[in-house]
């Protein structure tokens, strides 16, 4: 009986064994293949291998972590000292990825949209949280989208929209010296974090601008959309290599993590309160019982004027957006017009601590003006104020850098020369599809051949010199990357700078700004997109800029 069970057992044993070997053979077979495939033959067939570049710091990651990981431009920026203006580095399972500085070939990317997509791991990730608006989508949808969006955002309706700007800096004064005691803050220090204020703040304004709501986070209220968009914000900042691995494994964007979690739930409430938005505008419309024409003025903010050219008799069917298009762009102005314009500011808040010199300047020309709220032609005028904002968002650009997709075949021109790994000068390289091409912001705004020889220096006063900057760089604005360039650039960037004018004028005309006492370290972190403030030591506390606030009174 025992001999019969262990002929038994020894012949399951050999079964298995052979079922091992027959599938597990070719399956190592598979995997040495796409080895091969990802790491020599893909090097070997790149048509711009002979472009240098780093050597990749791990198998797997290639060079990702090596910049993902470290402070802001300790890898971009030795790299292109030591190989050139245009380089390649490895990333994730054997992918290479350019890296450009080189002006001529930041401008052809940009401007040539229908080869150079936006990566698609962004189209996806932001898709998830705002839906399919202007933000995500690609060539003609993108430009239909564009069309009938960036009308809302020209310079005549973004004056239209400043008394909103106005009337939420000043509720934003409000909260702010209540919280410092008039002079004495809660904690004895004055410290608050300022992050956070703005942030609700600069929500308030394009809630109200974009689309005639009132999260009312200015003054506190706990609205759900806010808050469930600001837990996601911060969630965003923990390093993931899920979020890595989903740009390979896309099935990664629905595992159980607490992101995901939060983002499906931001979104839910988002499209909730979307669709409550334009029912309530074309409610509205039908009640003025007019015929509504593409340029009737009814109603200022974004999604009246994108749902009333919507429903206009005499716009073409083709040009015309579904009901989730119109959701999808609500969910685009919420997380674009709020988190972009507050780290702005809130980099400006930390300047402005840190510098007093600039700050005191700054407020003289402030208080030059007469009126609390001056009407826009008087504050553009305003020299200093100008300056700041330029340098401002030319040291600290929201946005680090920006990621292309190359869809097909093509040659990118180089207008600064790189000597290729055989030694011979290369003025163009050619590009194959998959390839994606990192444009660094972040780098281009702080060359010192561009902006001089302190370009690593906060100095507002580098935009009355002349022959600064000293060669055109392709943005939209200031001569600056920071609104990017070509049809994908920031739609609404007049909105942007006039909020950050204004609400400046008014912070910095009714508060002093200085250093907290415990002077922490705060390092600039990109975790998701944007270049946030993190105090070394606390960064489980995840996003703040703790500044102390001295009320100043005025007659």
């Amino acid at each position: 009986m025992a001999s019969a069970s262990l002929s038994t057992l020894h012949g399951l044993a050999a079964a298995l064994t052979s079922a091992l070997v027959n599938v597990g053979i070719p399956i190592l077979g598979l995997i040495i293949l796409a080895l091969l495939y990802a790491y020599p033959y893909r090097a070997f067939t790149l048509p711009y291998r002979n472009l240098q570049g780093p050597p990749p710091s791990s198998f797997v990651l290639g060079s990702l972590l090596t910049h993902a990981m470290a402070p802001l431009g300790a890898a971009y920026k030795p790299w292109v000292a030591k190989y050139g203006a245009t380089l390649r580095y490895r990333s994730l399972f054997g992918a290479w990825t350019i890296l450009t500085v080189d002006p001529v070939t930041v401008g052809h990317v940009l401007q040539h949209t229908r080869q150079f997509h936006r990566q698609a791991t962004f189209n996806e990730f932001i898709g998830r949280i705002c839906g399919k608006g202007v933000l995500v989508v690609e060539n003609d949808d993108h430009k239909r989208q564009r069309r009938a969006v960036s009308s809302a955002f020209s310079a005549f309706n973004v004056r239209g929209m400043t008394p909103v700007l106005w009337e939420k800096s000043y509720e934003l004064v409000k909260t702010l010296d209540a919280l410092t005691g008039k002079g004495e803050a809660k904690d004895s220090t004055g410290t608050i974090d300022i992050h956070k204020y703005l942030m609700r703040a600069t929500l308030d304004m394009i809630g109200l601008a974009g689309f005639n709501y009132d999260f009312e986070s200015t003054g506190g209220r706990k609205n759900p959309l806010s808050t469930t968009l600001f837990g996601t914000v911060q969630l965003m900042q923990a390093p993931s290599l899920i979020r890595i691995f989903s740009s390979v494994f896309p099935v990664l964007f629905d595992a159980p993590t607490k992101l995901n979690e939060s983002i499906v739930s931001t979104r839910r409430v988002m499209d909730t309160v979307g669709r409550e938005i334009i029912t309530a505008r074309k409610k509205e419309l039908e009640a003025e019982q007019v015929k509504v024409e593409k340029r009737t003025q009814l109603g200022m903010d974004a999604v009246s004027l994108l749902v009333k050219a919507n429903m206009a008799a005499d716009l073409r069917d083709d040009h015309r957006l579904t009901d989730n298009e119109v959701l999808g762009q609500i969910g685009a102005l919420m997380l674009a017009g709020n988190e972009t314009s507050a780290t702005a500011l809130t980099w400006a808040s930390w300047h402005l601590a840190h510098r007093p010199d600039i700050q005191d300047k700054l407020r003289a020309d402030l208080d030059s003006v007469d009126e609390d709220r001056p009407d826009v032609e008087r504050l553009q005028t305003l020299p200093y104020l100008d300056q700041f904002v330029h340098e401002l968002l030319r040291f600290d650009p929201p946005l680090h850098r920006v990621i292309r997709h190359c869809v097909e075949d093509t040659v990118v021109p180089l207008s600064i020369p790189v000597r290729g790994r055989d030694g011979k000068m290369m003025d163009s390289i050619k590009v194959s599809k998959g390839t994606e091409i990192a444009i660094a912001i972040n780098e281009i705004n702080r060359s010192k051949d561009i902006w001089g020889p302190d370009a690593e220096e906060f100095n507002p006063d580098r935009f009355a010199k002349a022959g600064i900057p000293a060669s055109n760089v392709p943005g939209i604005w200031g001569n600056l990357l920071t609104f990017i360039a070509g049809p994908h650039n920031c739609l609404g960037y007049r909105f942007a700078l006039m909020e950050i004018k204004i609400v400046l004028f008014v912070l910095v005309r009714n508060f002093k700004f200085e250093i907290d006492p415990a002077d922490p370290v705060v390092e600039r972190r990109v975790r998701s997109f944007t270049m946030r403030p993190v105090v070394i030591g606390r960064e489980s506390e995840g996003i703040q800029l703790p500044v102390v606030l001295r009320p100043i009174k005025r007659d």
